[in-house]
């Protein structure tokens, strides 16, 4: 929820890297947070992504055109 209401209030046009990037640093602190559960790197970035597969993450988008 927090994700998604990021992406809808800097989701306009002209934002999309900025919002890409938010994305992706969202994602590898989820992974770090993650593999922090045991003494040992228990989960590799193939295992991520089977992981958010199951439960995926919201997509950044851009929701508001201010040109039109």
């Amino acid at each position: 929820a927090k994700l998604v209401g990021h992406f809808r209030y800097y989701g306009v046009t002209d934002n999309s890297n900025g919002i890409h990037t938010f994305g992706y640093c969202v994602r590898r602190k989820l992974f770090e947070i993650l593999n922090r559960r045991s003494q040992k790197k228990s989960l590799t970035w193939e295992g991520f992504a089977k992981l958010t597969d199951r439960f995926p993450l919201a997509k950044a988008r851009i929701y508001v055109n201010i040109y039109g």
